[in-house]
């Protein structure tokens, strides 16, 4: 399965419109049925209720912190084990080309960084809720998730791309473990960063504040358990 850029909605003579959630894949595993993923829809980033416009360029955050929404779109409840899958959008409505990096999402509570997690993490995850996978399947699932990763790509004019950064949410004060620096995490909030660069002149723009919320996301990842 393989992110693609597609032309944003309301270009002149270029509509693309939205794209509804089609099933992908459906990924057999052995004898325990079926492993499905149904693709996040392709919407323009100016579409988002969380999004910001600068210099022609609009970058939309969507966090997936619904249990209902995470099992479709990744074929797993990947909220139960405490993982939150944020979904960076990037439209450009400019002239100019721009490239973004994944180093260039960054997640963060005051002046601590909260690292995303690599996908096979995200993958295991997945898969250990499904039970006598075959072989094939898990691979194919490694693949998925892969490729659903926030990538880095130069985005032309009017052309969207969009990517997922999964975080594990930190445990509240007072519990142990590697994300115990982090107390407090749920007073305020983590907040993300997004910066993108003019490949033509090199300057940079930066987007956000952009709040996101875990408050439906129960701190119980562990990287003990890999």
């Amino acid at each position: 399965m393989k992110l693609r850029k597609v032309t944003p909605a309301g270009f002149p003579g270029r509509f693309l419109g939205i794209v509804p959630g089609l099933v992908l894949g459906l990924l057999l595993g052995g004898c325990a049925g079926s492993y499905r993923v149904v693709q996040v829809p392709e919407h323009a980033a100016d579409l988002y209720p969380l999004s910001q416009t600068r210099a022609g360029i609009t970058i939309a955050v969507d966090e997936i912190r619904n249990a209902a929404r995470a099992q479709r779109h990744f074929g797993a409840n990947l909220i139960k084990e405490g993982i939150l899958p944020v979904n960076v959008v990037l439209s450009n409505y400019g002239k100019q080309r721009v490239v973004v990096k994944p180093s260039d999402v960054l997640l963060y509570r005051g002046k601590e960084i909260i690292d995303p997690l690599p996908y096979e993490i995200v993958a295991a995850n997945a898969k250990r809720q499904h039970r006598f996978l075959q072989q094939q399947t898990e691979e194919e699932i490694d693949k998925f998730f892969s490729n659903s990763m926030f990538k880095e790509t130069v985005l032309a004019p009017n052309e969207t791309y969009r990517g997922v950064v999964f975080y594990a949410v930190p445990a509240p004060a007072g519990r142990t473990g590697f994300f115990s620096m982090l107390n407090g995490f749920s007073e305020g909030g983590p907040t993300l960063r997004v910066g993108l660069t003019d490949v033509d002149n090199g300057q940079r723009l930066l987007f956000g504040p952009f709040s996101v919320s875990t408050r439906d996301v129960p701190a119980r990842f562990s990287y003990g358990s890999y």
